[in-house]
């Protein structure tokens, strides 16, 4: 008996509902279907579904066993595909949707370096802010800054992204003091509406966590706008450190409230199951992650 295809017949009907339609996504009959769940059955010596002529469900059994299949079949697939990779040349085109601001300040290089290295791949990059559907919208690979919800997709953090609470010197010279997270609503605020939290800013010390809500003397959707804003005095603003570290080293801004932890996020991959996964999505996934991990943005 060959445990592995029994174990993918068996998958593939627990997600598809059916034999019938178990059997027209692996491209094998019904019949097969039937035979390798059967032999698996009486090779465990149990029952793991149960059979009706309308439906199929998982015995209690059943459904341990299709829990522990999935990372089996899983590391069996990334095992091959690390083996297909050494001497498979990836090619066509690679769809990519990125955060903009982040994509224009540190994203070119990588797309750069990547196709001088695989040349025969065509990068078609579509710079969002918004999270999109990457399956619908036929998006091999989301980069998405934030902490992701859970979901069918796989994500893989790139790396992490500290925020940052920062202003002027000019700003900061005429306005109410600034001490403690509470002092900011005496203050003008710019808000990035990327920023999940929106207008409440979220720090920590120790384990006590604080939420502000501050209000928004300039409501903005880029980053790289809140900064620019900034630079003018216009207020305090919380910016990821990959957009102003070189402000701040300079001293053109001002990082305030720095005793206190803000919300760290991360930049994620993220991409639908790794079953059958690409070599150049594999492959651009691999890049972007080593690149990054020697080349921080701040």
């Amino acid at each position: 008996m060959d445990k592995i295809l029994c174990m993918t017949a068996f998958v593939n009907v627990v997600e598809t509902g059916g034999f019938s339609s178990a059997g027209r996504k692996l491209g094998i009959s019904t019949t097969l279907i039937s035979r390798y769940i059967a032999k698996l059955e009486d090779n465990l010596g149990v029952l793991l579904l149960q059979r009706t002529t309308r439906q199929v469900t998982t015995t209690q059994i059943g459904y341990a066993y299709y829990q522990r299949c999935l990372p089996l079949l899983e590391e069996i697939n990334e095992l091959e595909s690390m083996v297909k990779l050494t001497h498979v040349k990836p090619s066509g085109k690679l769809v990519l949707s990125a955060p903009t601001s982040f994509s224009e300040i540190h994203l070119m290089p990588v797309l750069s370096g990547f196709i001088e290295q695989y040349p025969e791949v065509n990068i078609d990059l579509q710079l969002t802010d918004r999270f999109v559907d990457i399956i619908d919208e036929g998006i091999d690979i989301a980069l998405r800054i934030g902490n992701l919800p859970d979901s069918s997709l796989i994500a893989k953090k790139v790396l992490p992204i500290t925020l940052a609470a920062c202003a002027s010197k000019e700003y900061l010279n005429q306005a109410p003091l600034l001490r403690e997270p509470k002092d900011l609503v005496h203050h003008s605020c710019i808000i990035d509406s990327n920023y999940k939290a929106g207008s409440h800013w979220l720090f920590q010390k120790n384990t006590q966590k604080i939420d502000v809500e501050v209000k928004a003397a300039i409501k903005v959707n880029s980053v790289r706008a809140v900064r620019k804003l900034l630079l003018k005095g216009a207020g305090v603003g919380i910016c990821p450190l990959f957009a102003v570290a070189n402000d701040i080293k300079n001293g053109n801004l001002t990082r305030v409230l720095s005793t206190y932890e803000s919300t760290e996020l991360g930049l994620y991959a993220v991409y639908s199951h790794r079953r059958h996964l690409s070599a150049k999505v594999r492959l651009f996934i691999d890049f972007i992650t080593k690149y990054f991990s020697t080349n921080p943005p701040y």
